[in-house]
């Protein structure tokens, strides 16, 4: 069952602080009371160092203190004797500076009276493991290999031009001329192959069964030949 106090009576601080420099000078000057009253409340020697280092290095707030508080402090007014208080209440809207320790209790000191006091309802010892760090290592998946595609070649078609043989040409029998009084019937035919004329020279036979070549001076001929003694015509 919580208890109301009233402030105003057996007050720790004999002048209401002003500043956190107040609160500090307080507890070094009655620094018996408060080593006392610390001690009966539940702080420990290092917990009430931390509070009065966090008032002379700035880490006290000054705030609208809780309603509720588990422990406060006080000295009785007429033998000065060091009592704590349990489960108080406080009026609404009181003011006054707050530290947090790090052991997560709250040390308390109303303005109005200065009385040490001290809220641990809240400390919930929390052990979390550390957690297990993982190192993820992301591989790059190797890039899938296309086979590759091979397409047969198109046939080329290659413009062919018929060759055209040209068959050969016969060539009409002439007459061989007469020479010597008798005339023999001498046929020549050109046979063509490449591009050469092969002449066929017929051997003229004269009366006298002698053959004549024509002299280095016979007119020339259109055909035979001059040399074989031939003229087909001129």
């Amino acid at each position: 069952m919580s208890v109301p106090v009233n402030l105003y009576v057996d007050r720790m601080s004999p002048v209401e602080p002003v500043r956190v420099a107040d609160v500090y000078s307080v507890t070094q000057d009655r620094a018996s009371i408060y080593t006392e009253a610390a001690a009966k409340m539940g702080l420990t020697p290092r917990e009430y160092a931390e509070f009065r280092q966090a008032l002379s290095d700035g880490g006290a707030l000054y705030v609208r203190i809780p309603r509720y508080i588990d422990a406060m402090a006080g000295v009785h007014h007429r033998n000065h004797q060091v009592y704590v208080l349990r489960d108080v209440v406080v009026p609404t809207g009181t003011m006054g500076w707050e530290v947090s320790l790090t052991d997560g209790k709250t040390v308390i000191i109303p303005q109005i009276c200065g009385n040490l006091s001290l809220n641990v309802s809240h400390v919930v010892a929390q052990h979390h493991p550390k957690p297990t760090v993982v190192a993820v290592v992301h591989r790059k998946q190797p890039k899938a290999v296309r086979a590759a595609t091979y397409v047969n070649p198109r046939p080329v078609e290659v413009a062919t031009t018929p060759v055209t043989f040209t068959e050969p040409v016969a060539i009409a029998p002439v007459a061989a001329a007469s020479m010597g009084g008798g005339a023999s019937a001498v046929h020549a035919s050109l046979i063509p192959f490449a591009g050469l004329l092969l002449p066929i020279v017929a051997s003229l036979r004269g009366g006298g069964g002698n053959t004549t070549v024509s002299s280095p001076g016979a007119p020339p001929c259109s055909l035979g030949s001059n040399t074989m003694g031939v003229c087909a015509g001129k």
